[in-house]
């Protein structure tokens, strides 16, 4: 039981993580109508990285959940 409340701790960082991810969306949406297009190129490159790290922690947050279900069947 303890490993299926790790397993949704490790989910609800991963969604805590997005939600702030689509906050900062919405800073580059209104930063996109100004002149310095260079720091935006910068926030969107951190941003992707930021999701990519956040698909792989959630990849292995719902592995662990298969194993764990696949062990206790």
């Amino acid at each position: 039981m303890d490993e299926l409340y790790l397993i949704m701790r490790d989910l609800l960082e991963v969604e805590y993580s997005q939600r702030a991810l689509l906050r900062v969306l919405e800073t580059l949406e209104n930063a996109c109508e100004e002149p310095e297009q260079e720091d935006v190129k910068l926030i969107v490159h951190h941003i992707k990285g930021s999701i990519r790290e956040s698909q792989t922690e959630l990849k292995v947050a719902i592995s662990r959940l298969d194993r764990y279900t696949a062990k206790a069947a």
